[in-house]
């Protein structure tokens, strides 16, 4: 073998040599990226659970608090509906009272006493028939009973007269 062969032999082991340590190289640069990811998805991983986590109960003590606000809200919400309807309760009795009052003064001022219909029906009784009527007096309309006008002198103010039996 030539000088050259074994210059040549020498940098083939050589190369040989080289690419066995590139390839051993690669290998582990392979096993090294292969735990670089285990390694980041297990911290990114953690670092999400963290996060959820501390999101999580954030989120879950926001959440409380809102629903003891809308809680304390309801309450409010009932307290006023109970004064709405105790007043309203009250407005409409009132209402009704008022009403009451005014259709007992309209029949005690429009509508005349019913103390004479006793003493006419006991009159009617005995055989004495009234003359009675709706007469018109300006614009209303009231009660008449025929009477005898020459015999209207009864009374403290003489405004009482005798009746004038049909």
């Amino acid at each position: 073998m030539t000088p050259d062969e074994k210059k040549l032999y020498a940098l083939m082991a050589v190369a040989e040599q080289q690419q066995n340590l590139v390839n051993q190289a690669v290998k582990e640069l392979q096993i090294t990226e292969e735990r670089i990811q285990k390694v980041i998805a297990g911290q990114t991983h953690s670092t999400v659970s963290k996060s959820l986590n501390t999101g999580l109960k954030e989120g879950t003590a926001e959440l409380i608090s809102t629903a003891k606000a809308l809680g304390r809200l309801k309450n409010s919400i009932e307290s006023a509906s109970d004064q709405l309807s105790w007043k309203l309760l009250t407005l409409i009795l009132g209402i009704f009272m008022i009403l009451m009052l005014g259709i007992i003064w309209i029949f005690s001022v429009y509508i005349k006493p019913l103390e004479n219909i006793s003493t006419i029906e006991s009159l009617r009784q005995d055989g004495i028939q009234l003359d009675i009527r709706n007469c018109t007096v300006g614009e209303e309309s009231k009660t008449c009973v025929r009477v005898m006008k020459e015999q209207c002198i009864y009374g403290k103010n003489k405004d009482f007269c005798i009746i004038d039996p049909k």
